[in-house]
């Protein structure tokens, strides 16, 4: 059994208490809405694991509190890690995820192993879209880190490195009052197929899709369809079903099997930081005006 804290900003954690419960192998020991709170909890209570909410700031307080503490850690949105956050945990050898990641989506998931078994063939054009509504919790957050590091993992991921990144962003206000943030992401992948990622600030509902094209065939999802992923060759097309448990409930058990040394993680650090080495490229692109070379070391996935 796993004794876990759930933590965050007041009012902010109710889905991940919810998604513990639901997992027998976990208990919840502790919820901590400050971090005077979290510090308390884990100074007088046994934890395994410290889930960590929505933070309306940097997450590195928190972070830094459950790494320093050797506990490990998931944390709700990858645009809250930072590069030192992501150092400490492997210091002090915290497992750490980030709880939007687009690996444990069903769509997302089957793709990567369509791609990886060969369904489309050598990869050319790439497009994904995200899109949410305006949101007062984004203002002033950068548009790259909450709307598309999950993308730029998942292509990471799926992939391999990227080489180039180009960014254009746009950001002005409406007649209404409301805040329009849209921006552009051009990435070269190593392999050499070319990404494109529309992330949108400024929708009617959240949605996501894909064209995933290559020499052999075409995978697309578009979450707003009845039938949201479709898989091509010619003018074929083959609808593609999946079965699974609740995203965050499938993530949190991994996140076990891993605490408790039965699996390897799915998101290790170095993906954590070459999704925002992608992120900090594509803000630098828009400053300069000029693309961002990405240089890795290590063997592609």
């Amino acid at each position: 059994m796993v004794k876990v804290v759930v933590a965050g900003e007041a009012g902010t954690s109710v889905k991940e208490s919810q998604a513990w419960l639901r997992i027998k192998e976990a208990e919840i020991v502790g919820v901590a809405d400050s971090l005077s709170s979290l510090r308390e909890i884990l100074q007088g209570t046994e934890v395994d694991i410290v889930d960590i909410g929505s933070i309306t700031d940097s997450a590195d307080p928190w972070v830094t509190l459950a790494a320093q503490a050797g506990k490990h850690i998931l944390c709700a949105e990858g645009s809250a890690l930072s590069r030192e956050g992501i150092g400490l945990c492997d210091q002090h050898n915290s497992v750490l995820q980030f709880a939007n990641t687009l690996r444990f989506a069903p769509e997302y998931e089957q793709a990567h192993e369509q791609i990886k078994n060969g369904a489309i063939g050598k990869a050319g054009v790439i497009r994904l879209r995200r899109g949410a509504p305006a949101s007062a919790k984004n203002v002033g957050k950068c548009i790259f880190h909450s709307h598309g590091i999950r993308e730029f993992d998942w292509l990471h991921w799926t992939f391999g490195e990227v080489e180039r990144v180009m960014a254009r962003e746009v950001k002005r206000t409406n007649e209404s009052g409301q805040i329009v943030h849209y921006a552009l992401v051009m990435l070269r992948m190593a392999g050499g197929a070319i990404a494109h990622v529309e992330l949108s600030g400024a929708e009617a509902t959240e949605h996501a899709s894909f064209e995933l094209t290559g020499d052999k065939g075409m995978i697309t999802h578009d979450s707003r369809e009845s039938i949201p992923v479709r898989w091509s060759r010619g003018e074929q097309f083959l609808p593609t079903t999946f079965q699974g448990m609740d995203l965050m409930q499938r993530q949190r058990e991994h996140f076990i099997r891993c605490v408790q040394k039965q699996e390897v993680p799915r998101l290790i650090s170095r993906d954590l930081l070459a999704a925002l080495d992608i992120t900090l490229a594509a803000r630098e692109s828009v400053k300069t005006g000029q693309p961002v070379k990405l240089m890795h070391g290590g063997d592609e996935e």
